[in-house]
């Protein structure tokens, strides 16, 4: 081998290394998968399955188990004091809401509810207490009035809209006015179900919205469990408030595993090659990828769908048929025109065939 004849090779040898590593980084980064924003948890009042709602041990204890955030409620004291206090109790008293936000957590948020008229003493002590980032304000009003509050401040604080009303047209121009909120709320009672038909799924498609799983009224009579949860997300809500806490963080984890696992599946079956496949199979497994596609880059998608979309495409992959074996299947069973007058033709050349061979045979007796 002469020396010019080494260097021709290893220059070709150079370019198909170089162009396999250019395809094969270019199909990781066409078949690659950036993981979007998950479910998100609230758990209602706290570990009210250990503690006390709306207490310290009960908000620390949610944020320990892993809720992405803790909602409680705020109210005031005779004294002028905004403190941790349910609803429903006749004296105003807990913990100072100025003290609660000390035991916090870096990452660890508080939403917070309260009569419509403490909305600018918790903003003030919020806003004083530099903590504007560690407590979402829900704010039951009209979208004009909530924007025009927000407006109105000089560090805007971070506020979840809560409409009150139950009319389709109403609903649809609140989520509309206030689309720019880190999140919206539907809180009326939810006659015919109308908060969670087709109407409104739509709007929820680029917005963050609340599913309050703790009162049946409000999430249209659905448990605060997996049915509920899987069928709330499957209408593009992504954030659960939730009273079964521990269940649904181990719902939220489960959710992220199988949505992993789908990525390895998919991206492993968008690398498969599919010309010596038949058409039908190729076709199924299209399907298949484009629904695990959806799921994977959309937003947050329940167990119960991405179950699904890992048993379909798991299914659609054992699934393919070679082409030949299709084709010979298809062949044998597709009659067409010409494939009947050859099969006359060649019965008719058997049947003369048959006479010529019966005259010779009588001629030679003969």
């Amino acid at each position: 081998m002469t020396k010019r004849i080494k260097v021709i090779l290893s220059i070709v040898f150079c370019l198909i290394l170089g162009g396999s590593f250019l395809l094969s980084a270019y199909a990781e980064s066409e078949n690659s998968y950036t993981m979007p924003e998950e479910l998100l948890c609230i758990s209602y009042r706290g570990d009210t399955a250990e503690y006390e709602g709306n207490s310290k041990e009960a908000v620390l204890s949610a944020f320990l188990k892993g809720a992405d955030f803790v909602s409680v409620n705020i109210r005031k004291t005779d004294s002028g004091e905004l403190v941790l206090c349910s609803e429903n109790e006749i004296e105003v008293q807990g913990m100072a809401l100025s003290e609660i936000l000390g035991f916090l957590g870096e990452d660890d948020v508080l939403i917070l509810d309260f009569d419509i008229d403490l909305k600018d003493e918790i903003y003030d002590l919020l806003k004083a207490e530099n903590a504007l980032s560690k407590a979402y304000l829900r704010i039951k009003d009209s979208a004009s009035n909530i924007s025009e509050w927000i407006s109105s401040k000089e560090e805007e604080p971070e506020v979840i809209g809560v409409c009150s009303s139950f009319n389709v047209f109403t609903v649809r121009s609140f989520v509309k006015k206030l689309s720019d909120l880190s999140a919206v709320q539907l809180q009326s009672k939810n006659h015919f179900n109308v908060m969670y038909d087709s109407v409104c799924n739509r709007l929820y498609a680029d917005l963050r919205a609340i599913a309050p799983m703790y009162d049946p009224d409000l999430c249209g009579q659905r448990s605060d469990s997996e049915d509920g949860w899987n069928d709330l997300i499957k209408r593009n809500f992504s954030i659960i408030e939730t009273n079964n806490l521990d269940a649904f963080v181990a719902y939220k984890s489960n959710a992220t595993e199988l949505k992993k696992s789908l990525v390895d599946i998919l991206s492993q079956a968008e690398n498969i090659n599919l010309d010596n496949y038949s058409q039908v199979s190729r076709e199924n497994l299209a399907d298949s990828i484009e629904n695990a596609r959806a799921l994977v880059n959309g937003g947050a998608a329940s167990c119960d769908e991405l179950q699904s979309a890992h048993s379909e495409l798991l299914l659609a992959v054992n699934n393919l048929t070679l082409k030949q074996g299709e084709d010979t299947q298809k062949g044998a069973l597709n009659v067409t025109a010409g494939k009947v007058i050859a099969t006359v033709l060649v019965g008719i050349a058997i049947l003369a065939a048959q006479i010529y061979t019966y005259k010779m045979q009588k001629t030679k007796k003969k």
